[in-house]
C-alpha cells in the first residue's frame, strides 16, 4: 500500500502557495504543524519532556490561534550538545553548521526528508521574490563544494539552480581580488549579470569600483545585488542599510529596489527574502510569532521589537520549533498584504542580533531547558 503524502509535502507541491486564500493557508499550515508536532512528540525525548513541563500535547492544537502554545527551543540549544534528533542517527545525511566565528557553532542534523523539503522551500521562495530574470551570478563567497558543511553553502548551492552560469570569488584563505572580479564580470555574456554574497564583501567591491573608476559595464537595470549574513564588519561595526544601498547603487548602477537582503538561520528550512520595498517575507510554510525577550511565552504587541519564534513543519529530523536570538519586528501582519502585493507576514528591513539584556532571553531559555530535562 502506498503511503499518503504528509500535509506539508502536499503544501510544498502547490505551485503558488501565496495565492491560496486565508482559510486555505491556515488549514494547510495548521495541519502541517499538527503532523510535525505529533512526529516530534513521539520520537524526540528532549522536546517531549519540554512539552510535559509546559503541559502541552499536540492534541491541544485545534486552531491557528493554538500555535502560540507550542513549546519552542532556542537556536542556542543546537550549540549546547542536546540530543535533538527525532529520527535514528543513521538517517542523518548532512549536519549543517552556522558560519558564526564567535563561540560554538550550531549543528543542525538533516535527514533526506528534511533536505528535500528545504530545497523545495528555498527554490519556490526565491522564484517568487527574485528581482530579475535568471542569468549570471557572481558570488562573493567560496564555492559551496569547499564549505559544504556550512548552512550558507547549502543555500548557495540550491540557489545556483536558478542561474545559467556563475562564479565564486572568495578563497578559503580569505583571498579576494576585486580587480579580478571586475574583469570577470565584464567578460560574461549571460544576462542579466547579478552579484551576491556577504554585505561587507559586496561593500568592499563597491568601494573599490568607486575609488578606482574600474567600472562593471555588464550590469544593467535588471541586475540584482543580493546580500546575506549581516551588516557588521570584522571589527563589529554595523553599516546601516541606507548607506549600503547608496554605495552599491553608485558603484554598480543597480536600482535600489533590486538591492535585496535575505534573512535566515541554520535551524530554519527556508529563507525570508526581501521584496522591492525591502520587507522580509515569511514563506507560507512557517508560522511566526514575535516574543518578549524577558518572557518567551509572551507575544509583544504588533509592531514592537522582540525575539522571532518560527514553527517550521518542514523539519523532520529535529524539532523545528525555535526561538532565535535576533531582534525583529512585524511590518505586515499575518494574512495581510504587503506594499508589493504579496500576502503574508513581513519583517521590517532592520534585523539585529540580540545583545546585552535582550540576549539573556535565549540564554536563559537554554538554561531553563537544561534544568527541565534534568528534573
Amino acid at each position: 500500500m502506498t503511503q499518503s503524502k504528509s500535509i506539508i509535502d502536499r503544501f510544498l507541491d502547490i505551485e503558488d502557495p501565496w495565492s491560496l486564500s486565508k482559510t486555505e493557508r491556515k488549514d494547510m499550515l495548521v495541519g502541517s504543524i499538527i503532523e510535525a508536532a505529533e512526529h516530534h512528540y513521539k520520537n524526540n525525548s528532549v522536546w517531549r519532556r519540554l512539552c510535559e513541563v509546559k503541559n502541552f500535547k499536540p492534541t491541544d492544537i485545534n486552531s491557528y490561534e493554538d500555535l502560540n502554545r507550542i513549546p519552542v527551543i532556542s537556536t542556542r540549544a543546537f550549540k549546547g550538545g542536546f540530543d535533538l534528533l527525532s529520527v535514528p542517527s543513521k538517517d542523518i545525511v548532512k549536519v549543517h553548521m552556522s558560519s558564526g566565528t564567535s563561540g560554538s557553532r550550531s549543528r543542525v542534523p538533516r535527514d533526506r526528508i528534511t533536505l528535500d523539503r528545504n530545497r523545495i522551500s528555498i527554490l519556490k521562495t526565491n522564484a517568487k521574490f527574485r528581482s530579475s530574470d535568471p542569468g549570471y551570478l557572481g558570488m562573493m563567497s567560496p564555492s559551496p563544494d569547499e564549505i559544504s558543511d556550512l548552512t550558507i553553502a547549502n543555500y548557495a548551492k540550491i540557489s545556483l539552480e536558478d542561474f545559467s552560469s556563475y562564479d565564486f570569488f572568495l578563497r578559503l584563505d580569505g583571498g579576494f581580488n576585486p580587480e579580478q572580479v571586475v574583469e570577470k564580470l565584464n567578460s560574461v555574456t549571460d544576462r542579466p549579470v547579478n552579484i551576491g554574497g556577504a554585505p561587507m564583501l559586496l561593500l568592499g567591491l563597491a568601494e573599490y569600483v568607486l575609488k578606482t573608476g574600474n567600472r562593471i559595464h555588464t550590469m544593467d537595470e535588471r541586475s540584482a545585488v543580493t546580500a546575506g549574513g549581516g551588516f557588521k564588519n570584522a571589527k563589529g561595526q554595523v553599516v546601516d542599510r541606507e548607506t549600503f544601498n547608496r554605495i552599491v547603487m553608485n558603484a554598480f548602477g543597480t536600482k535600489e529596489e533590486n538591492i535585496r537582503d535575505v534573512y535566515s538561520m541554520s535551524e530554519l528550512n527556508g529563507v525570508l527574502p526581501e521584496c522591492e520595498h525591502h520587507l522580509k517575507h515569511v514563506p507560507p510554510y512557517f508560522y511566526i510569532s514575535i516574543r518578549n525577550p524577558a518572557n518567551i511565552d509572551e507575544e509583544v504587541p504588533y509592531g514592537e521589537e522582540g525575539l522571532p519564534v518560527f514553527i517550521d513543519p518542514l523539519a523532520h529530523s529535529y524539532p523545528g520549533f525555535i526561538v532565535a536570538d535576533d531582534i525583529v519586528s512585524f511590518k505586515t501582519a499575518p494574512f495581510k498584504t504587503c506594499e508589493c502585493g504579496e500576502s503574508g507576514p513581513t519583517l521590517a528591513t532592520k534585523v539585529r542580533r540580540a545583545e546585552g539584556a535582550e540576549e539573556k532571553g535565549c540564554g536563559r531559555h537554554v538554561d531553563e531547558l537544561s534544568e527541565q530535562l534534568s528534573s
